[in-house]
């Protein structure tokens, strides 16, 4: 939720190809993805990626993303089973939810101070 730019981006492929960090998506050239030079190293290489590295990478557990699946399943149809587990989970995801919502909110009031709308 905080960095969807990157939530999906398949670690091995952006260590072998350039992505364009603005957009997220890999660059391309005439069809085809443009390969990272040894000089290029990949943004866990250097500044740091929020996923972590391939080697240490930080994401949800199996566990942990099919709650978070049920979650969005529920929350889209408006019905949560009566389960105390379901209720605990839902309580921290939806706790996280709004925080990256903030998050985005601030992000955006930031960039229209200080003029660097897209």
């Amino acid at each position: 939720m905080f960095h969807p730019d990157v939530a999906f981006r398949d670690c091995q492929h952006c260590l072998k190809y350039i992505y364009d960090e603005k957009t997220g998506e890999a660059r391309e050239h005439r069809g085809d993805f443009v390969e990272r030079l040894p000089t290029v190293p990949a943004p866990c290489r250097r500044e740091g990626c929020p996923k972590g590295t391939p080697e240490n990478p930080k994401v949800l557990s199996n566990k942990n993303m099919l709650a978070y699946q049920h979650w969005k399943e529920c929350k889209a149809v408006g019905q949560f089973p009566d389960d105390p587990i379901v209720r605990q989970n839902a309580a921290i995801i939806q706790e996280i939810h709004d925080q990256s919502k903030e998050l985005k909110q601030i992000q955006m009031m930031g960039m229209m101070l200080t003029g660097k709308m897209i």
